[in-house]
């Protein structure tokens, strides 16, 4: 009924580290379903798995990355249940290819984004959109590292043959 002092202190930093924290939690949640109110709905649970687990964090300094592990896998089990198709934002690839060829590039790299698995689109995007590093990709998703490099490395050989000479034909059946 009557909570300690401490037990305060740490409600208000969990407040203050969400705080610092909930524009990625939604970019990230967002570019998972691309739509706004399931990633609002996604960062919810994740915020709420997160208070009830957050006397099991051990380090403060690892709240960021132990924040993103419980929103992906909240977005990866949002997705399981809901099947939805993902399709890739890709209005961070800023290009200075004359406007008819990116929109073909856009095609192709949507395509492909959506036809990789969710592991593989989540090793991209933590990758690739959001800068996080191996180790960290590690961290986040509790693989030894060597197995994070060997299954992006597979990704973007699936991805660079895919996008090999230009991406598919548009008219032409694909291979």
């Amino acid at each position: 009924m009557f909570k300690s002092e401490k037990q305060k202190n740490r409600e208000q930093l969990f407040e203050t580290l969400i705080k610092q924290e909930q524009k990625k939690l939604y970019r990230v949640a967002y570019s998972y379903v691309k739509n706004e109110q399931t990633a609002l709905d996604i960062v919810q649970d994740t915020v709420i798995k997160a208070y009830k687990s957050f006397d099991r964090l051990k380090n403060i300094d690892f709240f960021s990355t132990w924040i993103t592990r419980i929103l992906i896998n909240t977005a990866l089990d949002h997705i399981k249940k809901s099947k939805d198709i993902i399709p890739l934002d890709v209005g961070w690839l800023n290009t200075q290819i004359v406007e008819e060829n990116l929109t073909v590039l856009v095609m192709d790299i949507e395509e492909v984004f959506g036809k990789l698995k969710a592991n593989q689109k989540t090793l991209l995007l933590l990758r690739f959109y959001y800068g996080y590093s191996i180790p960290e990709i590690a961290d986040i998703l509790e693989k030894p590292e060597g197995t994070v490099k060997s299954q992006l490395h597979r990704t973007l050989q699936i991805v660079k043959k895919k996008l090999a000479h230009g991406g598919d034909v548009y008219g032409e059946a694909a291979r």
